[in-house]
Order: C-alpha cells, then sequence, then structure tokens
C-alpha cells in the first residue's frame, strides 16, 4: 500500500517488549526472523549492517558482495502485514540462490521490526493509530518546482533508512526492485508499478499472472481508496512519497543540494488483500512472489 497514506487502521495496541512479539495472528516472533537472516547472511559472501536501532531491534540490509544493476527486495515496511517478512524469512534458500547465479542483491527484510513486534502499521502510533511510516521518504523527493517536498524527515527510521536507500543505490543501482505488502481494507489485491514501464511493466504483470494461477483475488479496474486509477490491476505512476517512489526517482534531495536518484527499471509494489484469508495462505503467496524473482530480473533487463 502507499507507505504515506492509511493514517487510520486498527492496531494491536498492547506494548510489547523488545524481542517479544505480539502473535495472536500466528506471525513468527520477530527473534525467529533475525535467526532466519542470519542464517542467510553465513550462506554465502553477504553483508549484514544495522541501518537503525528501534526499541532494541534492528532494522537490518543485507547485500552480496557482488555490485552492479542489483534485485532489491523490500518487506515489513508497515508492521500490521506479517505474511511478507514471514515469506521473506521462509525463503532464505531461494534468495541465497540468487546470489549463487551472480545476482546482485539487496534485502531490506524486516522495516519496521518494531511496528511488526507489537502489530503496528507504525512504529510512533498514537492511540488513534496515527504515526510515521519508516519508508516515508517526502523529505528526499522533489516537488514540481525542484524542492524537498518536506522540510525534514518524517521520523529518524524514515530518516536512516532513505538515506541508506540512496547510499545503496549508487553501488546497486536497482534494476528491479519488489517490496512485498498486504492490507486487511482490501477485498482483492493490485501492484503498484513506480518505475518507467509504468502500467505495462513485465514484472508488475508476470506477478498479477501467478496471483491468478493460485486464485487470489485482484482488483482489475476501478479505483483505490486513494483515487488511484487501477488499470487491468496495476497502479501507475503515482507520486505516494513512499519509499518505492524513492527507488524509482531519477532525481532526489541528498545532502543538501539535489542529485541523481536511483533511477529504479522496473519497481514494484505487490499488495495484496489479507481480508478473511488465513496468514499461512498469505504467506504462501509471497513466497511463490520470492521465487519468481530470477524471473522477475531478467526481464527487467531485457
Amino acid at each position: 500500500m502507499s507507505p504515506a497514506l492509511h493514517l487510520l487502521l486498527p492496531l494491536f495496541l498492547s506494548a510489547a517488549p523488545a524481542g517479544k512479539t505480539n502473535d495472536a495472528d500466528g506471525r513468527r516472533p520477530v527473534q525467529e526472523l533475525y535467526q532466519a537472516m542470519d542464517g542467510l547472511a553465513k550462506s554465502g559472501p553477504w553483508t549484514v549492517e544495522t541501518v537503525y536501532e528501534d526499541e532494541g531491534l534492528p532494522i537490518r540490509v543485507l547485500r552480496t558482495e557482488k555490485k552492479g544493476p542489483a534485485l532489491w527486495l523490500l518487506a515489513g515496511i508497515h508492521g500490521e502485514e506479517p505474511a511478507p517478512p514471514n515469506a521473506v524469512s521462509l525463503s532464505t534458500a531461494d534468495i541465497s540462490a540468487l546470489a549463487v547465479q551472480g545476482i546482485p542483491v539487496v534485502v531490506f527484510p524486516l522495516g519496521n521490526p518494531a511496528g511488526y513486534s507489537k502489530g503496528w502499521r507504525y512504529p510512533d502510533a498514537d492511540e488513534r493509530g496515527k504515526g510515521h511510516s519508516v519508508g516515508d521518504s517526502d523529505s528526499r523527493l522533489l516537488d514540481k518546482d525542484g524542492k524537498p517536498r518536506a522540510a525534514q524527515p518524517a521520523s529518524p527510521q524514515s530518516a536512516a533508512l532513505t538515506g541508506k536507500v540512496l547510499e545503496l543505490a549508487r553501488q546497486y543501482p536497482p534494476l528491479l526492485s519488489v517490496d512485498l505488502h498486504e492490507d486487511d481494507h482490501l477485498p482483492a489485491g493490485y501492484v503498484y508499478s513506480q518505475g518507467p514501464r509504468g502500467c505495462s511493466d513485465p514484472a508488475a504483470q508476470a506477478v498479477l499472472r501467478r496471483m491468478a494461477e493460485l486464485e487470489y483475488p485482484i482488483k482489475r479496474s476501478g479505483k483505490t481508496d486513494f483515487d488511484e486509477e487501477i488499470k487491468d490491476g496495476v497502479i501507475c505512476g503515482v507520486e505516494d512519497g513512499s519509499i518505492d517512489e524513492l527507488i524509482s526517482a531519477r532525481r532526489v534531495f541528498r545532502d543538501g543540494r539535489v542529485q541523481e536518484g536511483p533511477s529504479g527499471r522496473s519497481v514494484i509494489v505487490v499488495e495484496t488483500s489479507s481480508m478473511k484469508m488465513g496468514l499461512a495462505r498469505r504467506v504462501r503467496l509471497h513466497r511463490a512472489i520470492i521465487r519468481m524473482l530470477p524471473e522477475l530480473f531478467k526481464a527487467a533487463g531485457k
């Protein structure tokens, strides 16, 4: 979903201590997610870095030693969406295989660990559910006059996360970026395409075909709750202040001046429905998409 939106959502409001997960919905404990990524890091030439530590829980990024046009995978930007980071943690063999194939890879496996551990969309959510997305990028993105859309980062988390994206994009320019999301307010899913290929992006089309094959509901037309037009299951060219828009941006604001942006070629956000659908089934879908990454990366390079 557009990370800068959805300001009012149901949240689990119990205070979860660091390292303990509110797992009433069946999500894996946060420490199991870290252990899975530790296992991935040991499987080959990977570098692991802490981007920011939030309530004792590190936001980490993993990257291959091999640099160059890369495949980026993001999950867990919103804490109340457990299927994507659970799928990533169960797909370490598939992710490791990408590196073995010689594909440069950048993985943000759990962008919002504090939110995940509580079941909160935002790590700083108040009693009404209002807060700031860790992926909010408005302070890095430019308005129509070429100035930053926001004077300051939305939060320390977003400042650290977006800064790391811009830093890594120089050595790992995103040929393909896939950001996995879900939404319990959606009766059917769709895909955002932020890259220059727009609604015809082959990666977006391939994901929709796979969703259809697995009999997941897809919203093919109409508009989203945010008045975004859906064209055969794809929303393209939106300015939503998300980390995905940042990855696709040709120009950004960094270090006090306008600079070249990541310019991601194929930047998609998979948005699936979690309405009346068990977590195990949702995880299976996201794992199926992760298994498609070699195919999607190849298509992005054509």
